[in-house]
């Protein structure tokens, strides 16, 4: 039965949503169980208000949490027990299989990275995000962990989210494609060229150089790329999205367009576009995996909603199940010692 913290003071709308995501996360996996952490005083008033503690539903005490805008340094240095350091400190010791926060995602990247440590071979952390596409995602790695990234931090990024993919959907050999401004070897700075040269010698299906129009195709299955763009890259995707959705929607509030009257169409449009903004709507994934850190640990987006929060505790249990992080292990040592191996060729041919 997995048993999953989670940071209810993590998020825009706190504590409510958290807490609401929870029970709906507990009324969809009857074999999960949830230790919400969190002030006493904030926390029990709104788990009440939801249907109260019961045996799969616990609560943990602590006087602090970590504000959104806050300093991620600042916040885990003066605030040793907060929710969100407290749920990590949960992991670290085992006392539950998995972790999820909404809140800070600097804090919780920091937190993660400086108490759990990495798994062994892996250098950096890095956010596996799932961008809507389709049956399956594509998964963009790194979102947001390191916003600067050496060439190896790239091919870890690669090899943990190809074993994501490969452990939770079920693709034997996912497709990687490295973010550039062309197709061509040649192409981009000097990280990319550096990292192209290690995934092309990597043992990965290492699909070449991909631009930001495959980012929704079906040429690749993981797009990689550092933090800083993957985050850029995230954020002009969520803001497009929601500038189309709005703009439709104001035209369709109208009784006619171009001298068309809507009237008769009105609600079967309406349908449409709805089962159309579904499929790009991050709430259907509700998190992000944080690949590297030793544990399941799961970020939810800050502006995350009751179905979000469910959904992404889900996908925290899928995690768990499994016992993916064998395989990240595996997966990384593998890489890496497909490039000590060529680089000992190489040493030998010299």
């Amino acid at each position: 039965m997995p048993l999953i913290a989670v940071d209810a003071m993590g998020g825009d709308k706190i504590p409510l949503v958290p807490i609401q995501g929870a029970f709906r996360a507990l009324e969809n996996n009857p074999d999960l169980e949830l230790i919400l952490v969190g002030p006493e005083d904030q926390v029990l008033p709104a788990v009440d208000s939801c249907g109260g503690l019961n045996d799969r539903l616990r609560f943990e005490h602590t006087p602090e949490w970590v504000l959104m805008e806050e300093s991620p340094v600042e916040a885990l240095r003066n605030k040793p027990n907060s929710s969100l350091s407290r749920i990590v400190q949960m992991q670290k010791d085992r006392t539950v299989e998995g972790i999820f926060s909404a809140g800070n995602t600097g804090a919780f990247v920091a937190a993660c990275s400086i108490q759990l440590r990495m798994l062994e071979g892996v250098r950096r952390p890095a956010i596996a995000l799932p961008m809507p596409r389709g049956e399956t995602p594509v998964i963009l790695c790194d979102g947001g962990a390191n916003v600067e990234s050496r060439p190896l931090h790239l091919l870890h990024n690669a090899a943990m989210s190809a074993t994501f993919l490969r452990s939770i959907y079920g693709i034997e050999s996912p497709r990687i494609g490295l973010l550039n401004v062309g197709s061509e070897q040649d192409k981009g700075h000097t990280l990319a060229k550096e990292a192209h040269e290690l995934l092309t010698q990597s043992g990965l299906n290492f699909a070449g150089n991909v631009e930001g129009n495959d980012l929704f195709n079906t040429s690749v299955d993981v797009i990689v790329c550092d933090g800083f763009t993957g985050n850029v890259v995230l954020k002009s995707s969520e803001g497009l999205s929601e500038f189309i959705f709005s703009t439709i929607a104001a035209e369709l509030s109208k009784d006619s367009v171009g001298g068309i009257d809507l009237g008769p169409f009105k609600e079967m449009i309406s349908m449409g576009m709805k089962k159309i903004a579904s499929r790009f709507d991050y709430a259907e994934y509700g998190g992000a995996p944080l690949l590297g850190p030793k544990g399941i640990c799961t970020i939810g987006h800050g502006k995350s909603d009751e179905r979000a929060i469910c959904n992404a505790i889900t996908w925290t249990c899928k995690m768990i199940e499994s016992r993916f992080e064998e395989d990240l292990v595996r997966a990384v040592g593998e890489v890496n010692g497909s490039i000590e191996s060529v680089d000992r060729n190489s040493e030998q041919q010299t």
